[in-house]
Order: structure tokens, then sequence, then C-alpha cells
């Protein structure tokens, strides 16, 4: 257990140190990349012309900003962290690293919709939507594959 944890914890520095602190010349790239990819995902959820650039129009004096903080890499790092940390095969992790990717990123781009109907409801449901809702979502989702991951799990020999 505590291997896990001290190689969790190092893997979660490494990991934002490389793909998301704003000094790492890769982070700016992946983060780029990882926003208009989130974007144009979102943009598929939603009417025709509601999108624009990395703006959600909800109404004349209503939008909201897919930014680097909105487009999925933070969940995705504490699950590869978590995967990394755990015991099992190379292969197992590879593979859970990346079914990992794709069922985060659609989780988030149902988790961006789902804001943006509150919203679009209620303006006034936007902190629910966002800071509860959406973020609950996020962390069991994770949370759930971290499960999955480690019930088909192969012992590393």
């Amino acid at each position: 257990m505590i291997k896990f944890l001290l190689t969790y914890w190092l893997g979660i520095v490494l990991f934002f140190a490389i793909f998301y602190w704003e000094l790492s010349p890769i982070s700016e790239l992946i983060n780029q990349i990882q926003t208009d990819f989130t974007t144009y995902l979102t943009s598929l959820t939603l009417p025709f012309k509601m999108v624009n650039n990395y703006n959600i129009i909800i109404n004349n004096s209503y939008s909201l900003v897919i930014e680097k903080a909105c487009n999925g890499t933070i969940p995705y790092l504490f699950f590869l962290a978590s995967i990394v940390a755990f015991p099992s095969t190379i292969i197992h992790k590879i593979k859970w690293a990346i079914f990992g990717y794709f069922f985060i990123v659609a989780i988030n781009t149902f988790r961006i919709w789902m804001i943006v109907e509150f919203v679009v409801y209620d303006e006034r449901y936007f902190l629910l939507a966002h800071n509860y809702l959406g973020n609950i979502l996020l962390l069991l989702a994770g949370l759930m594959l971290f499960i999955f991951f480690i019930k088909s799990r192969d012992i590393a020999r």
C-alpha cells in the first residue's frame, strides 16, 4: 500500500509537471490539442453555430468557455497515475490507459453538454451543474474505470 501511494503521488507530480504545468514545453501543445478535440466533440452535441472557437454561446449576454481546465486532462492524469502505480502487466496498463482516455473524453464531453443544458434552462444552475454534478460525474467515472482496471488486471510477474 505504501509503495502504491508513493508511486501514485510521484506519478501525479510528474504527469502534471509534464502535461499540465504551464512551464512545460509539451504541456502547451498537449492542452491545445486536447482543448481543440474537446471543443470539436462538444460542438457535435450542440445546435449548429452554438460553439464559436472555445465559446459556447448560450444567449447574447452569456457564454461558457472551454479552457485548459475543462478539457478532461486533469481527471485523465489522475486516472493514469493510479493505473501506473497499481501492480499489473505493462500491456494491461497500456490498454487501460488508452481505453480510459477515450472514456474520460466521452464523459467530459457529456459533462460539458449537461452543463450547457442546465445553463440554457436557467443561468443560475451553472454552479450546480459545473461545480457539483459535473465534478461528481468525472470523479465517479474515474473511480469506476480504476475499479474495472483492478478487477480485470493481470498480475505482473
